[in-house]
């Protein structure tokens, strides 16, 4: 387990050097001291990690939700596509249905409609 890059070796190397600079009698209250300051650096560490997470949260948030609009749109168009091509399917039996009672030939262009026009009598 590393600590601000600190590793066990490490934290029984400072421990040991500092026993020896300071004498057994004082090294209980600085040991003391060092762990209070260890956990204030903990409790801080803690604390950062829990607000970048926050942020990570509120910036995945705001991405997720563009996402699902995009995903609602497609199943929209998938939706309307599945409409037409049965619309389209529908026309084309309605188109065949109408060509077999009328006896046309399927595969000549119908007549053309009669061009309107520009008799006041008609109008």
């Amino acid at each position: 387990m590393e600590f601000m890059g600190i590793g066990a070796a490490e934290a029984i190397l400072v421990l040991l050097v500092t026993m020896l600079v300071v004498g057994p009698q004082r090294f209980p209250e600085i040991a003391r001291e060092g762990g209070r300051w260890y956990r204030t650096a903990r409790r801080y560490a803690n604390e950062v990690m829990r607000d970048v997470r926050g942020a990570m949260k509120e910036l995945e948030d705001e991405v997720k939700a563009p996402a699902d609009e995009l995903r609602g749109l497609r199943d929209i168009r998938d939706d309307v596509s599945t409409s037409l091509r049965e619309a389209r399917d529908g026309i084309d039996s309605e188109r065949r249905e109408a060509v077999r009672e009328l006896g046309a030939d399927p595969t000549e262009p119908p007549p053309a409609l009669a061009a309107p026009t520009n008799d006041p009598e008609r109008s």
